[in-house]
Formats: C-alpha cells, structure tokens, sequence
C-alpha cells in the first residue's frame, strides 16, 4: 500500500471549482474598478495577484479537506459485541458486612466498574431473591442501567430466599432473544445460600441456550456474619429466626459443584478479596466468538498531513490580504492588521473645524464610540451646513464609521446581531462617504472592505439563527408526536391486557371467580405483551435522547451549568418516571397473576406522558380532552380487586348526592401533576408489599 494516500479523496472533486471561482474573482475585480472610478477614484484598491494567492489558498484547503496521510502502521481492534445479563442477588443474606460496606454494595460496584469497562455489549439488569424481577432489559444506554441498579434493594422482589433458578430461568426466557445464542453471557453476583433451586433444570437450559455463565462468590466461606435490618423506628438490629441470629456465610461448596456440572458455568470465589470485574469480564470474554470480526491485521492508520496544507493556506491568505498595500513593506502590512491601526481615528480635519472634532477624538479614544459618533455626526452637521471642503469633511466620516464599527462589534460580542447589522450598513455608508469626498483615501477603501465582510458574515449569522429556530421548532413538534405516539400505544397495550379477561375486570359487584386462562394461552400473550412493552422501551430511550439534545440546544451558550432551567427540565424528569415504570411494569407482564399490577403500571405511565404533553403544550383548548381521559383513567381504577370495598362504599353514597342536588360545587384541589404521580407510585408500592408479605409466608428461610 502506498506510503501516501488522500483518505478521503472524493473531497478533491470540489478543485473542479477553481476555475469558476478564478472567474468570479475577476468578474469582482472587475466591476470594484468601475465602482472605484464611479465614485472619483483613480488607484484600485485590489490586485490580480491577490486573487492568484486566494485561489492557491483554497486549492490547499481542499487537499486537507481530503486528509493526505504518510507513514502508515496497523493498529488492532477488538469489539467484543457480546449481550451481558448481570443477575444480582438481592436476599438479605447480601446485606451481612463481612465485606464492607455489604455484600450487595460490593456487588453492586462490580457492576459500576464491569459498565465504566463496556464499549459495545448490550446490558441488561436482573435481581433475584425468592423470585427474580427484570429491572432493565438489554439496552446500549448504561446510564440508565447504573440508575436502575441505585433501585436493586431486598424490597425489589415479591419475597425473600434466594432461588438462582428463577434468575436463570427470567433470563432465558425473558432478556435473551432468539438468534444471539453464543455470544450472550450471565453475570451472578451472590452469596451462593440457595433456598431449593433444581440445578439440573437450569444447568439444562444454560447448554440448550448456548449462554455463556460467570459465577461470583461474595462473603466468608468459612465464618459466619449476622444480617442487619432495620426497624420501623429506625434502628439496626440483627435478623433472628426462632429466637437465634441468623449467621451467613459463602456457601462455596454448592457452587463449586454447579460449576463443575457444566462446561458453560466458570465460577470465580472473590469471598472478601477486592476484584475489578470489568477486568475479570474482559479476562473471561476475550477467547469466546463474538458477533462481529476484525481485519487480521486490524485497521491502517496514517499520520495527518492536513495541517501542513492548512498553514500554507492560512499564510497564503495572509499574503493575499498584505499584498499591494501602499507605503508599507510585507512585515510592515502584517503588523498593521495584528495591531488595528487602521481602527485609530485620524486627525485630518481638526485645523478646519477645532474644538468640537478635538472633543470627538477624545471621546472616541476613551472608548466611549457611542457619544463619540454622536459628536462627529454634529460636527459633520454643521460643517456641511457651513460648506466645508471635501478634504474636511472625509475625516469626519470616516472617523464616524470607525465608531460605528466598534459599536457593530459590540453588539456582535453581546449576542445582538440585528443591531450589529444597523451598525455595519451605516459605518459602510459613511466609508463610501469619506472614499466619495477624498478618492486618495486608502483607508476608507481598506476599511469599506472589511465592512462588507462584516456586513455578509452577521447577515449568515442572522439567517443561521433563523434556520436554527425553525428547526428547533420543528425538533419540538416531533418531539410532542413521539409522546402522542407512544401515549396511544401504551394506552392500546393496556386495554389489550384489560380485554384478555373481561370476567377478571367486571364491574359488577358478585363477579365470578376469574378462570385462569389455558397455560399455552396465558404464554404466547405474556410473550407478545413483554415483547410489545420493550419496543414501547427502545421508544421511550429515542424520546429521552431527542428531549435531552433540544434541553441542550435551549441553553444560552455563555452558561454552563448543568442546573440551568428550560421548558423540557420538568419534561425530563418526568419522563424519568415513564421509563423506570416501563422497565417495572415489563416483569409484571409476564406473569398471568400479575397482570392487574401490570395495569396499574401501565395507567402511571399513561398518566406521566400526558402530564409532560400538558407541560409542553400551550393550547388550552385539550383540556376538556385531557380532563375527559383522566376521567376514563378513573373509571377503571374501579375495577381493581384491590378497591372493591372502596368501590362499594362509593355506591353507598349515591343516594346522598343525588338528593344533594343543591350542595356547593367542591372547590377545585391543588394538587400538581408530580403530586398525583408520586401518590400513585406509592400506591403500588403499598400493594406490592402487600403481595410480598403475602408470599413471604409461604417461605421457611425468608433471608
């Protein structure tokens, strides 16, 4: 291969240019002469030469633009492209600090370092206990994987134990999808104390589904650690069963053995040793295959050779602008433009007119340019009455228009280039003045130039912030169509789910006992309402990129911090509600008994999109709408087993209100949307723990 190479070469297309920007050039140096000589003037103020170096500048900056390289090497590259389930073990039994701080903190960190480690593995988040919950399903966002671990507590599963069969078993059926067999892999994080799992089952399903298995040993294999919990009162006391503290220790036999039954399962006993488990994932992955293959010589590298052309296109330029300055050698003319000699006013005019253009002078060397083309602007006044020459009256203008030009600039600093734009016009107005009354003036020539850049540079800044306005409006618009859209599809998922079973959902006061659904049946809608809520998931991860990038472009660019309020950062952290619920109600889903929990989910789902569409929308004309849905919203919430008494005692009353036809209207509540939300987040707390004290009675070693 060559030693030298274009590494983008189709860049060099664009010297097919050349010659029509040679002839626009000429084409300008043209009519400029016949606008010089139409205004008085006799000597150009530009040179064919200059237009030569111009046309050589842009000739190097399309070759750097084409990114020559020299001197290649190799460089390997490795991507592992493998999907990674961590399934933690959350019974209490973590929770005993013979590794400090605990068990599961430690653990927890292994997973913090193995996602600093991550590049190119899709991750997802299982915790188990007596039961195991998904908490994230496979996903590249590892932000959102290390917030979801924040949440993995005992209190995260229906009840306690630990069964890793049910772990091994979520996994499979649930977070791996079909056609990644050998390049998924699953992460146990435990203590190894198991309440009854069938090892043989699981083992089974490992080698049926190619999953790949690492085993972490956390704890004491040989001395026993009490448990700590707290109280309601809130204070730490040792976990007891029949009168005794419980001690816990690394059951290292037991999963020695499950390891050495299958080829698949490596098992690794840390005990209280500190370990880096992105290095220990990295160690283990690096012989098994991967989805996705690099060159055998990895990939051709070359050292830059842009920059070399970018300077001799920077010095050309330069060169361009110096050349043919009058009275001035080359080093000279560049000093010149470095030290802003040609913004210092001149003093041409001060015999013919004294005092009041001395004054002037004063005030625009103090800085103060805004009283400073005040004055000159009446001294030109009233030499123009007096018919003053000429020769006079050139300085006054083009000392006017450096004051102009200052102010230009300092609207431009201060982000205002409309007025910036005012300014420029006039000082090029009276540039052309001064060049109009004194043709020999050189300055006013050089400067009226530098005017015109200015001028066509704010009026591209001006059309830039235009085009970004629209398409930041634009960006919001899709923005609120996303959130519609995902707004329905959870809506129609759980009316999908509601009419699964209308007898489980009646109204009616002596409904029936709910027959369960065939065990086929109840299967294939689990699995197509799980798969329905994670593409509502991939959704959710677009929406809250897209509301993350139109935060960021609302920001003024001189702040920066990260506090900093717009109209999305309520949105935001609503949304933030949306996908924890989405990740929460995708386990309940795959469960028949579960599902009015699911429901329950899904309707604080629907409740938090709306809520943001309100925040973003300014119509007022949709809440009739809005208020009818929440209406609708509270209908159902009727036929939840969990309120049925709430329900009953509700009938109870409608007599009193229909005789009541003259109460007072109820005043309206205050409460805010967030308010309701968290309610009823805490609403389904309260029955879940309802659910799980439930279950929890059922387990003999609820630890």
């Amino acid at each position: 291969m060559s030693a030298f190479v274009f590494q983008w070469p189709l860049a060099l297309w664009l010297l097919v240019l050349t010659l029509p920007l040679a002839g626009l050039l000429a084409y300008a140096r043209k009519h400029r002469l016949e606008v010089i000589k139409s205004m008085g003037g006799g000597r150009p103020t530009h040179r064919r030469f200059r237009d030569i170096l111009r046309i050589l500048a842009y000739c190097c900056l399309v070759l750097a633009l084409a990114r020559p390289g020299y001197a290649p090497h190799t460089e390997s590259v490795s991507h592992t492209g493998r999907d990674v389930v961590f399934a933690l073990d959350v019974s209490r039994s973590m929770l005993a600090q013979d590794v400090p701080p605990s068990r599961l903190e430690v653990a927890k960190q292994g997973i913090r370092d193995a996602l600093d480690q991550f590049s190119d593995e899709r991750v997802g988040l299982i915790v188990y206990g007596g039961s195991a919950s998904i908490l994230c399903p496979l996903t590249n966002d590892y932000e959102f994987v290390r917030y979801m671990l924040e949440q993995a507590h005992p209190r995260s599963v229906d009840f306690g134990g630990t069964t890793l069969q049910s772990a091994i078993e979520k996994a499979i059926d649930q977070v791996f999808m079909d056609g990644r067999e050998g390049v998924q892999d699953l992460i146990i994080l435990t203590d190894g104390e198991d309440n009854g799992s069938q090892f043989e089952s699981a083992i089974q399903q490992l080698d049926e589904n190619s999953v790949d298995t690492l085993l972490i040993g956390l704890g004491d294999p040989n001395n026993g650690s009490p448990i700590p919990i707290q109280t309601v009162e809130g204070t730490t006391v040792f976990l007891e069963q029949n009168g005794s503290t419980v001690y816990t220790q690394l059951d290292d036999t037991a999963l020695r053995n499950l390891a050495a039954a299958s080829t698949r399962i490596q098992y690794l006993a840390v005990g209280t040793s500190p370990f880096h488990l992105g290095q220990v994932y990295q160690n283990y992955a690096k012989e098994l295959p991967t989805d996705r293959t690099d060159d055998e010589n990895g990939i051709r590298i070359y050292e830059e050779a842009a920059p070399f052309f970018l300077i001799a296109a920077l010095i050309l330029l330069l060169l361009s602008e110096c050349w043919g300055v009058r009275g001035l050698q080359l080093g000279q003319a560049a000093m010149l433009l470095l030290s802003f000699n040609l913004s210092q006013p001149t003093e041409g005019a001060t015999a013919a007119i004294g005092t009041p253009f001395t004054d002037a002078l004063e005030t625009f060397k103090s800085g103060d340019f805004e009283a400073a083309e005040t004055q000159f602007t009446a001294v030109y006044n009233d030499a123009s009455d007096h018919a003053a020459t000429a020769a006079t009256l050139a300085p006054i203008q083009f000392n006017r228009g450096l004051c102009l030009v200052q102010l230009a600039s300092a609207a431009a600093a201060e982000s205002n280039p409309q007025i910036a734009l005012s300014y420029a016009q006039s000082a090029q107005l009276a540039f052309l003045s001064a060049k109009r009354y004194q043709s020999n003036l050189s300055r006013a020539g050089i400067r009226l130039e530098k005017t015109t850049l200015l001028i066509v540079s704010l009026e591209a800044q001006i059309e830039a912030e235009a085009e970004a306005a629209a398409d930041l409006q634009a960006q919001m618009e899709g923005l609120i169509e996303q959130l519609q859209s995902l707004l329905d599809e959870q809506a129609s998922l759980r009316s999908s789910l509601q009419a699964t079973d209308p007898e489980r959902f009646s109204n009616r006061r002596n409904k029936p006992v709910p027959i369960q659904p065939a065990p086929e049946v109840v299967s294939k809608l689990s699995k197509t309402f799980v798969k329905n809520q994670n593409l509502r998931i991939e959704e959710s991860h677009q929406i809250s990129s897209l509301m993350e990038s139109i935060h960021q472009q609302l920001r003024p660019p001189e702040i920066d911090q990260a506090e900093f309020e717009t109209i999305l950062s309520e949105p935001l952290r609503l949304f933030t509600t949306v996908r924890t619920t989405q990740a929460q109600s995708t386990q309940q889903l795959a469960n028949w008994g579960d599902w009015p929990s699911a429901r329950d989910y899904l309707q604080v789902i629907e409740q938090t999109i709306q809520a943001i569409l309100e925040l973003l929308s300014n119509d007022s004309d949709q809440n009739a709408d809005e208020s009818e849905e929440y209406e609708e919203m509270d209908e159902d919430y009727e036929y939840m087993e969990d309120s049925e008494e709430s329900m009953s005692s509700s009938e109870a009353m409608q007599g009193d209100f229909a005789a009541s036809a003259e109460m007072q209207a109820l005043p309206k509540p205050n409460y805010s949307a967030e308010d309701i939300l968290m309610e009823e987040q805490g609403s389904l707390q309260f029955r879940q723990q309802k659910r799980a004290e439930a279950n929890a009675g059922k387990v003999e070693n609820d630890y």
